[in-house]
């Protein structure tokens, strides 16, 4: 008896988790070659910015945090990477994960960012995208299309490939 309620007990816990995973699974997963979906934050200014503020250029979107020493190493490479080829129609947008309005503005000041920093202290900008951890990186063409994803660090050697094919 206490054997057969231990395996019932068992085949539920296990189905609760599988149920549990395949629904952060495809939460968190948006589809290559579809449009993303639209996301609206303030920025440092207090300035409503919305993604498709940006149609027509391609877009480096990128989620994460000033605790995130991969975020921290990155950020000031993509701001050189921004300078460069903004002209040719590159913006970097940077979403943070729930640092204070202080934090984010004296972290954005030491490092000089240029391109557009954005506020989401309750996380909703990231929840329609899915974002579990930081840093992850959205390669998005010039049409809202998403075209490459990268969870966890991302070398500028990559990012130089992936947008050289969008520009």
């Amino acid at each position: 008896m206490k054997r057969s309620a231990y395996k019932s007990i068992l085949f539920i816990a296990a189905f609760s988790i599988v149920a549990f995973i395949s629904a952060c699974v495809k939460d968190r997963s948006l589809t290559i070659g579809e449009s993303v979906p639209e996301i609206s934050a303030i920025d440092l200014n207090d300035n409503t910015v919305k993604l498709s503020d940006f149609r027509g250029k391609v877009v480096i979107l990128r989620f994460w945090a000033s605790g995130c020493r991969a975020c921290v190493a990155e950020m000031p490479a993509l701001d050189a990477y921004y300078k460069k080829y903004k002209e040719m129609g590159l913006v970097v947008v940077a979403v943070n994960r729930g640092d204070s309005r202080q934090r984010v503005t004296d972290f954005v000041e030491d490092l000089k960012i240029s391109y557009p920093v954005l506020l989401d202290p309750v996380l909703i900008t990231q929840k329609k995208y899915g974002v579990t951890a930081v840093p992850t990186t959205y390669f998005i063409d010039r049409t809202g299309v998403l075209r490459k994803t990268v969870f966890g660090p991302v070398s500028l050697e990559s990012i130089e490939t992936f947008v050289a094919e969008l520009l």
